[in-house]
This record gives C-alpha cells, sequence and structure tokens, in this order.
C-alpha cells in the first residue's frame, strides 16, 4: 500500500522491510508521527527516529554522527515511562473529542 518496502511471508508469519533510509523517512516516521504509539514502545521509535534523522543529515561529520548514536544507544527506558500520547489518558474521558486526542478511531 505504501509503494516502498518488501513483504516475506514464511508459515503463520510475515515480514515487512524498508531498507532505504529515504523510504523511511518519507513513508514511515510520518506514520507514526501521525498515530504515535502509546506504550512504552513509543520510547524506541523515538530513539530509531532520532538515530534516522542523525544518520541522513548531511551537515554531520562522521565522526559527529558516530558520537551522536552511540549516545543514543546508551540511552535506556526510564522503568516509569509513559508514552507523550499515552500520558493523557485518563479514566476521566467525557467525550468524543477527548478520546480522540489518543484514539485514531472510533
Amino acid at each position: 500500500m505504501l509503494g516502498v518496502g518488501q513483504v516475506s511471508i514464511s508459515g503463520n508469519m510475515a515480514e515487512y522491510r524498508i531498507r532505504d533510509l529515504k523510504s523511511i523517512l518519507q513513508h514511515i516516521i510520518p506514520i507514526f508521527d501521525k498515530y504515535p504509539l502509546l506504550t512504552s514502545k513509543y520510547f524506541n521509535y523515538d530513539l530509531f527516529k532520532q538515530a534516522a534523522l542523525i544518520f541522513s543529515n548531511p551537515l554531520l561529520s562522521k565522526e559527529k554522527k558516530d558520537e551522536l548514536l552511540t549516545e543514543l544507544k546508551s540511552k535506556i527506558r526510564p522503568e516509569e515511562y509513559i508514552s507523550p500520547a499515552g500520558s493523557v489518558i485518563n479514566n476521566l474521558v467525557t467525550s468524543k473529542t477527548e478520546a480522540m486526542i489518543v484514539m485514531s478511531k472510533l
């Protein structure tokens, strides 16, 4: 549907791969920015996005990219981490508008 990447099916498992950084930046990251993950998985997505932006930045030297990527790699998700999108969830949602802040479909 996206027109990029490759789907491989093996038994009851499917794998979607995109190896082109330009396609990741143009197609995948905008999807996850529009529909953010609600769980702690957002932490890993955010690191992935930062790494992709660092890696694709032509203004950074190889040494600076290595330094920034190493710094990202060392980050550990805090135990009490809550996704920015998930942090607005509470049991007091009183309207469809409030629910749509964190839900993509109602």
